[in-house]
């Protein structure tokens, strides 16, 4: 897979954290980032489409808004 450089700032406290837990665990940062990544892309992917999906949905209406809306005639 070919792979590109990303260039970012991020809180000191982060990149501290983020250095002491990689040297820890035997990790490499980053793996740890792209892992993070991929991981919250694919979230923020899902929520927009559970968004879409909910936005679309007819199925599923409050009962006591069915309950007071006015009785259409049969036909």
């Amino acid at each position: 897979m070919r792979t590109m450089p990303l260039a970012t700032r991020l809180p000191e406290d982060l990149t501290r954290t983020l250095s002491r837990v990689c040297e820890t665990l035997g990790l490499r940062k980053n793996f740890v980032i792209e892992s993070a990544l991929r991981e919250k892309t694919e979230e923020l992917l899902d929520a927009s489409e559970l968004n879409l999906a909910v936005r679309n949905a007819t199925g599923f209406h409050d009962w006591q808004k069915v309950k007071a809306a006015p009785r259409r005639p049969r036909r």
